[in-house]
């Protein structure tokens, strides 16, 4: 993650120079693409420190710090929608505009942006944080190479057009990657199931009729949680209870991927 954000920061720093330069609404597009990769891992790294490892090792967050993954793809996201927003009325009124046409700027900053997220990119990206950092640092490469490529058809073309248009191109990226994210964050944050309960409820009643009281969460996007009522005789033995419970539980991880589960026995279903 270190790594990540040393090149992210200059990625930023470069657009930063560039724009001031050229006040091109495709070199701020690919800007805020970058500013929103330093933000986040930069929230990353400021809130494990603050949080600290100790508060984990003495229990205080018995799930460890999964759900940070969710708080933090949740920011990255929103934040990238409004400056989305903020980018695409930059360009729409800068075609009204006479604006500089640096293309030259343009195409030194995108290469340049380019290479550095290249070798940005996560590793691993088996958690919604990563996963959603990973979406957003493919898009801006593949921002900054049509950046790049557009740089070189207004130097050679001199339409100038071609930049805002490049900008409002990569708004429509942002959405498209975003909004599906945005949603399964969302949900996960609500603490609501990925998979509808009816369904699950109709495959446990075959395991034991008398389950109910089911609910299921996701503490982050590989986290699943679930708890359960089961109603039982009360001359059932433990051994038997066990034998239920186990049933259930490999029943919900091999299916659902639900790794943490409660089974409460009860003799009266109003207990």
């Amino acid at each position: 993650m270190l790594r990540t954000f040393v090149l992210m920061f200059f990625t930023s720093l470069s657009f930063i120079v560039a724009y001031y330069i050229t006040f091109s609404p495709l070199i701020l597009a690919e800007f805020s693409h970058a500013l929103i990769d330093f933000l986040t891992i930069a929230f990353s790294i400021i809130a494990i420190k603050f949080i600290g490892e100790n508060e984990v090792a003495e229990g205080r967050f018995s799930y460890g710090l999964h759900r940070l993954e969710v708080v933090v793809a949740m920011i990255n996201l929103i934040i990238i929608i409004l400056l989305s927003l903020a980018v695409a009325y930059t360009s729409v009124t800068s075609l009204f505009k006479e604006t500089t046409n640096d293309s030259f700027t343009l195409i030194v900053s995108s290469a340049l942006a380019s290479f550095l997220t290249y070798f940005a990119s996560p590793k691993e990206r088996n958690d919604l944080g990563k996963k959603g950092l990973y979406m957003h640092i493919l898009s801006d490469f593949l921002g900054y190479i049509m950046g790049f490529i557009i740089g070189i058809l207004i130097f050679i073309s001199g339409i100038r057009e071609l930049d805002p248009v490049g900008a409002i191109i990569l708004v429509i990226l942002n959405f498209a990657l975003s909004i599906p994210l945005l949603k399964e964050a969302f949900l996960i944050f609500m603490e609501g199931s990925s998979v509808k309960i009816d369904h699950i409820m109709e495959e446990l009643t075959k395991i034991s009729p008398s389950v109910h009281h089911l609910h299921v969460w996701s503490i982050c996007d590989h986290v699943k949680v679930a708890t359960l009522h089961v109603k039982v005789s009360p001359n059932l033995t433990i051994a038997e209870a066990d034998k239920i419970r186990g049933s259930i539980c490999d029943f919900l991880k091999e299916k659902y991927g639900i790794s943490h589960v409660t089974v409460q026995f009860e003799t009266n279903v109003d207990d």
